[in-house]
């Protein structure tokens, strides 16, 4: 037993060491190679007594130079390559196409040196005599290459293809072994070129500004890969220097000559039905505020701190594993860690809590794999997170050639790309979140995008705002279809108006032929065909986006009377131009049930509380450990993997100003004033009661006081759907006031006053 124990405990001591085959081997590679670079740099000195390594290294160079020429130091340096590699632990990815690439560039390069010996009179041989001893009859491109060119009997390269065959064909094959060793195409080629040619017009039209190089210098700084997306410094000049080529993604936030795009991009937009659209100009991004740079200039000695602390934290727990490029974001950092062959991924996801602890980070979250890439994402906490601006998000979106017929503008990804998507295309999205995690904020960002990019004839708004408080200040704005909605009551009145809605457009789609609202609002208009229709059809539809603040508070009113509809629309509203953002701070499956669910293929999550809440909303966990304050995760529509991304932010006072600008322009014309008129007065129409026990229920309900399901059960003898369904057409009748959880209803008539109602029936 005490021996079975030494041999557990000697093996597990020395599980821990790393493996180092691998830079060994590369080791001895590296050095063979720079051995025989050595011993052939020195052949030209003559005899092996005057060769660096004496007459190993004359031998070396004899063979490599009469075979293959001066392209024999191709197969050196690329030995040297693969040797350098496997010293630092870095794949060698493709290296068979690689080592082919060598081969055939080598090839064609001796080929080559073979024509240029054999055409010039005096460059070939002084190459000749300057990498070869003055008594050796060697060749530039090798003897052997030089027998396939000139010296084979009959059938030699120069008799079949002539000299400027020989070196068509053959730099061609090297130009493709080129493209393939060192990823560069014409194409880059060309744009070097052309770069080039205006940065020298550049110089020569303002000499004044040869001065400003000064930035280059710092460029390294951000082409480097190890670390991306860096924050920019505060320094406002140097930045339209930098930011063509710069591989940070912040650098469009220096962008101020794009400042009078979005007024080209207003002028373009199509004419609209209503003639006050035509006077309406969109709100100018300069009304937004400036985001404030923070200075963070040690910020990158930091990323390499944390980077050799997790390598370290790897290796104390057995994982040999390197850390690669690092993206770092508005509020958190991004390392691709690339683990060692035999490594699973499993085991590096639970280490999650240790790896916090040893980095001193609040949480961190593990993506294993990254999607498309072979490596293993672990995102930490930054130490001083920086704002993303609304303000640039917008203005790099305007400056953009992507265009969204609803342009919903969220905030910034770790490695520095905007997160912009189309409404259109979502259809309908849910968003997540506890209190203070950022919800509230990002609903105000797509207001707001709705607001810059579209006019009031293109978008109508219907809000629902439980609270009271974070909706009400749209309230007066030209989108607006209605005043903002507070009550639980109308706001199943509004869903109900969307349904209506819904299928009135189809039925317009049906008559006019068109199978979308974008195909409808572009059709060619034939006014006689129209006008003999049987429905009204107007010229243009606008898109409608209902935005509900709260979904859990109308949930628990009357839960089937909000999903029901909400179902509807989002099943079927998409080809009309309805779409639904729907907002919680309490994503359980009370609230968001299976059939909301499934009909909403976007989904947005702050933090939330548990990873329950998790799962519910984005079907995976991960938005339990965020950072808040809008650090968020997003399920775009037919994506399945999570994209992170930092919210951006808005303040109040900007919301407050674009909102004043919309009303100076336009004041507000609902459509509707109220729905609970509205949909009151069309279902007079069609207010009678289909069961013949109605009256009979009624006087029931309103002699007793006791409005239950169970009590006309056992009053009137009926059975459960019956009873529930004379509930109902009381409610609506407004004889009992809706259900409030467990409690009994509110009978809204007395017995006093049931024979007045009576009469009031009878003579209608």
């Amino acid at each position: 037993m005490a021996k079975r124990k030494k041999k557990k405990h000697a093996k597990t001591n020395t599980s821990s060491i790393p493996p180092i085959r691998s830079e060994i081997k590369g080791l001895w590679i590296f050095f063979f190679a720079l051995t025989a670079f050595l011993a052939q740099s020195s052949f030209a000195l003559g005899h092996e007594a005057k060769n660096l390594l004496g007459l190993a290294g004359f031998w070396i160079g004899w063979f490599s130079f009469s075979f293959f020429g001066i392209s024999a130091y191709i197969f050196t340096f690329f030995v040297g390559w693969i040797g350098w590699r496997l010293l630092f632990n870095k794949p060698l990815n493709h290296l068979k196409l690689k080592t082919l690439a060598v081969i055939v560039g080598a090839t064609s390069l001796s080929m080559i040196l073979g024509v240029i010996e054999e055409q010039t009179t005096y460059f070939g041989p002084a190459l000749v005599r300057f990498f070869y001893p003055a008594k050796t009859n060697f060749h530039l491109g090798g003897s052997f290459f030089w027998y396939l060119y000139l010296d084979l009997p009959t059938f030699n390269f120069s008799r079949i293809v002539n000299t400027a065959g020989v070196t068509i064909l053959f730099s061609g094959t090297l130009a493709m072994s080129l493209m393939v060793l060192f990823k560069i195409t014409p194409y880059h080629i060309m744009e070097k070129f052309i770069s080039l040619k205006n940065f020298i017009q550049k110089l020569f039209e303002k000499p004044v500004q040869a001065v400003a190089t000064g930035p280059k210098l710092t460029r390294p700084v951000f082409e480097r890969p190890q670390i991306r997306n860096l924050p920019p410094e505060p320094e406002p000049e140097p930045g339209p220097l930098m930011e063509p080529e710069s591989l940070a993604p912040p650098m469009p936030k220096k962008r101020t000559i794009n400042t009078p795009k979005p007024d080209k991009i207003v002028k373009h937009t199509p004419p609209k039905e209503d003639p006050d659209s035509d006077f309406y100009r969109l709100p100018s991004a300069d009304l937004l505020t400036s985001p404030k740079l923070i200075d963070q200039t040690s910020l990158k000695q930091n990323l390499n701190r944390q980077a050799s602390l997790l390598e370290e934290t790897f290796l104390s727990f057995g994982i040999e594993a390197k850390v690669g490029q690092i993206n770092c974001g508005p509020s958190i950092t991004s390392f691709e860690v690339h683990p060692a062959i035999g490594v699973k991924v499993q085991k590096i996801k639970t280490l999650e809590d240790d790896i916090a602890l040893n980095m001193e980070a609040k949480s961190i979250r593990i993506i294993a794999p990254i999607p498309g890439k072979a490596a293993v994402g672990i995102e930490v906490p930054n130490p001083q997170p920086q704002e993303v601006s609304f303000k640039e998000m917008l203005k790099s979106y305007l400056a953009g050639p992507k265009k969204f017929k609803i342009p919903v503008l969220l905030g910034k990804q770790v490695n520095g790309e905007w997160v912009m998507s189309d409404l259109t295309k979502m259809p309908h999205c849910i968003i997540a979140g506890a209190t203070g995690s950022g919800k509230s904020v990002c609903i105000n960002t797509i207001v707001m995008t709705i607001l810059m990019t579209s006019k009031p004839d293109e978008v109508k708004l219907v809000m629902v705002d439980p609270k009271k408080v974070e909706l009400t200040p749209y309230t007066r704005l030209p989108h607006m279809l209605a005043p903002v909605i507070t009550e639980p009551r109308e706001a199943c009145l509004a869903l109900n108006w969307l349904v209506k809605e819904m299928e009135r457009r189809y039925e317009i789609f049906k008559q006019v032929g068109a199978r979308n609202i974008e195909a409808f609002n572009t059709r060619k208009i034939d006014e006689e065909i129209e006008k003999g229709l049987k429905i009204e059809v107007p010229q243009k539809l606008p898109y409608l986006v209902a935005i509900i603040d709260e979904l859990a508070d109308l949930m628990m009113v009357s839960s089937s009377d909000i999903e029901t509809p909400i179902a509807r629309i989002a099943q079927m509203a998409r080809a009309v131009g309805i779409h639904l953002i729907l907002a919680t701070q309490r994503p359980s499956r009370e609230v968001i049930t299976g059939l909301i669910k499934a009909n909403f293929p976007t989904r947005i999550s702050f933090k939330v509380s548990s990873r329950i809440n998790s799962q519910i909303v984005l079907d995976d966990i991960g938005a339990e450990s965020l950072l808040g304050n809008g650090d968020m995760l997003f399920l775009p529509p037919g994506v399945s993997h999570l994209v992170r991304a930092q919210g951006a932010y808005i303040r109040d006072e900007d919301i407050a100003e674009v909102v004043k600008k919309c009303e100076e322009q336009m004041p507000p014309n609902y459509v509707i004033n109220s729905f609970s008129q509205v949909v009151d007065f069309s279902e007079e129409e069609d207010d009678a009661p289909s069961d013949p026990l109605y009256e009979q229920a009624k006087e029931v309900v309103v002699s007793t006081g006791n409005a239950s399901t169970t009590f006309l059960q056992r009053k009137l003898k009926l059975g459960y759907a019956r009873a529930a369904n004379l509930i109902d057409q009381l409610e609506a009748r407004g004889i009992v006031g809706p259900q409030e959880g467990a409690k009994a209803r509110k009978v809204l008539t007395g017995s006093h006053a049931a024979p007045d109602l009576f009469d009031e029936e009878l003579d209608g």
